[in-house]
């Protein structure tokens, strides 16, 4: 069906009657335990597990056996690949936790990650060859679907022992004259918070710059300054006994996105990923 491209096609190349064709998708879908094709107007289109057993299937030359093991483990989730794309506030230290997890009890299935800016995040899943992107933006690109899966206010990350640390939370002016290490300019995040800042006629020693929030964080706790990353980074670098914390005001609200190819379908593998990532973002506070 695959090869064929049609129901009709590979009825023909084996010999056998198109509703005889449809019979044999239906029994192995029964058998397998779930869906190998997607109906759409009368036409079949293969789902990414069919794809991964059709690959398993042309590379090895197995067996009819074999052939019934390995659906069974694609759909048990014990085989197959996720290809992810993340920028770095994601990808440094939370999705590495998410991904040990995920493989701990699947260990014939591959997972690869790429580190990138959001926007080039969403260049790698309109390219339709990653399964899941990982970003900060919101797209109305045609090719590419955006979900909000996490939203939290950046917060103000300090250095242990650090005299601010005696107030419950943060605002502008408490950063007056302090040494103040940020985000390139090139974030919009880091444009958010400079305009907080402008907007509150408050000065700032502007001394240090990266890229990286996880930077930020690891120069905040050398004591070279203070600053205001996302939440995912932040609670991470406190878990770790690196930083403290504090809430900021105003709000200054950052969101985490996932981005999926919209011209075919997540794997049943990759949704289970996505369910276990975003049900941990909903429990860091």
């Amino acid at each position: 069906m695959i090869e064929a491209g049609s129901v009709t096609e590979a009825a023909r190349r084996i010999n056998i009657t198109q509703p005889a064709a449809s019979r044999l998708i239906s029994d192995l879908e029964h058998n397998v335990g779930y869906a190998l094709f997607r109906r759409e107007k009368k036409r079949l289109s293969p789902t990414p597990e069919a794809l991964a057993l059709f690959e398993e299937v042309d590379r090895s030359f197995i067996g009819i056996g074999e052939i019934a093991d390995a659906a069974r483990d694609i759909g048990n989730f014990r085989r197959g690949s996720l290809r992810l794309a993340s920028l770095p506030a994601m990808a440094l230290e939370f999705l590495p936790r998410m991904i040990s997890r995920f493989c701990k009890d699947k260990p014939d299935i591959s997972i690869s990650m790429q580190i990138h800016s959001s926007q080039r995040v969403l260049q790698c899943i309109a390219s339709q060859q990653f399964d899941l992107g990982f970003a900060e933006i919101d797209t109305e690109h045609p090719a590419v679907e955006a979900r909000l899966i996490y939203g939290a206010p950046m917060v103000a990350i300090l250095p242990k022992g650090h005299t601010l640390l005696a107030r419950p939370n943060l605002a502008p002016q408490d950063f007056q004259d302090e040494n103040f290490v940020s985000l390139g300019s090139n974030y919009i995040s880091r444009r958010r918070v400079d305009a907080v800042f402008f907007a509150n006629n408050v000065e700032r020693k502007m001394q240090i710059e990266t890229q990286l929030s996880m930077a930020v964080g690891n120069l905040v706790a050398n004591g070279v300054g203070i600053s205001i990353i996302d939440h995912v980074t932040a609670f991470s670098l406190r878990d770790r006994g690196l930083i403290e914390t504090r809430p900021f005001l105003p709000e200054i609200s950052y969101n985490y996105y996932v981005l999926l190819p919209s011209h075919r379908p997540l794997s049943r593998l990759g949704e289970t990923f996505l369910k276990i990532a975003q049900k941990n973002l909903g429990q860091m506070e």
